[in-house]
């Protein structure tokens, strides 16, 4: 099984971006499973999301990753880990499920994260990404927290071009 590392920041931080700039590069990536469940959540007129049903949402997304991991052999990097699901659970003072806490990250995750830092002049608002910047640097804060608490070591971007991150990304990988 390959190892994936790990694109994190709290949302509009340029994740997205990147990992589709990795891809324009041919290099495999697993794409952000938390839009994906929040636009079928949306479809649906469900509550399934980060500012609706917390917890619903935080089990969508464990599921979906679980199951991608048994069919996905390539990918490098992926746009968020489950990691974030604690994270978002914390920030949210809501317990963490006990599959959740159980979950060996360290067996399907690179110790080193790729962490992108709240970086204003990108941000912007949208239909699956409606918080604040305020809501969004507490966030960063607690992502941040709750990687460094699970071993990991948080390698953080720089806020430059696409093609400059990239270039960063790809020096800095393990692999």
């Amino acid at each position: 099984m390959v190892k994936r590392s790990i694109i994190s920041g709290a949302p509009g931080t340029g994740k997205s971006t990147l990992i589709e700039g990795l891809q324009a590069r041919g290099i495999y990536c697993a794409e952000e499973v938390s839009r994906g469940i929040i636009k079928k959540e949306q479809a649906l007129e469900s509550d399934g999301m980060p500012w609706g049903n917390m917890q619903r949402f935080s089990e969508l997304v464990f599921r979906e990753t679980i199951k991608r991991f048994g069919t996905a052999k390539d990918d490098q990097f992926c746009d968020r880990s489950l990691v974030d699901i604690i994270a978002y659970l914390t920030h949210a003072n809501m317990e963490v499920f006990e599959d959740l806490k159980r979950f060996d990250f360290h067996q399907y995750y690179h110790c080193k994260v790729f962490f992108a830092l709240p970086w204003e002049a990108i941000y912007c608002k949208d239909p699956q990404r409606p918080q604040d910047f305020q809501s969004h640097l507490l966030l960063s804060e607690c992502l941040e927290r709750v990687y460094k608490e699970l071993g990991f070591t948080l390698c953080y971007l720089p806020n430059v071009s696409l093609e400059e991150r990239i270039s960063f990304v790809l020096e800095e990988s393990s692999f």
